[in-house]
């Protein structure tokens, strides 16, 4: 509910400043702010950006759905059949090293290529 409410309200605003840009390049003396000259040979990237992100928003939205509808006609098992094989261990139970960590190894060919 969220996501939707942002996304929403996203889109409301970058709506609303797509509509008003053009207002708001007059400064109020008559002179327009210089980075939105008309025919300066410029390229406008505000409709780029705009559908750049009501395109993420649509994808977002759409997955959202997907993935509410999947949980709905159970896709995620309480209790799988099948769990990844991965294995949690403490570090205490790791194999030990050789005892002289890993920045103490400078004096002898601990570096050297192997052939």
């Amino acid at each position: 509910m969220k996501t939707r409410l942002i996304s929403a309200t996203t889109a409301a605003a970058l709506f609303a400043l797509s509509v008003a840009a053009p207002a708001l390049a007059d400064d109020g003396h008559g002179t327009p702010d210089p980075m939105v000259q008309a025919g300066s040979g410029g390229i406008d990237v505000l409709p780029v950006v705009l559908w750049s992100l009501a395109g993420v928003a649509i994808v977002a939205v759409s997955l959202g759905v997907l993935y509410l509808l999947k949980r709905q006609v159970g896709g995620f098992p309480e209790n799988p059949d099948w769990v990844a094989p991965i294995s949690i261990m403490r570090s205490r139970d790791l194999p030990a090293d050789d005892g002289d960590g890993h920045g103490g190894s400078h004096g002898h060919d601990a570096h050297a290529p192997a052939h």
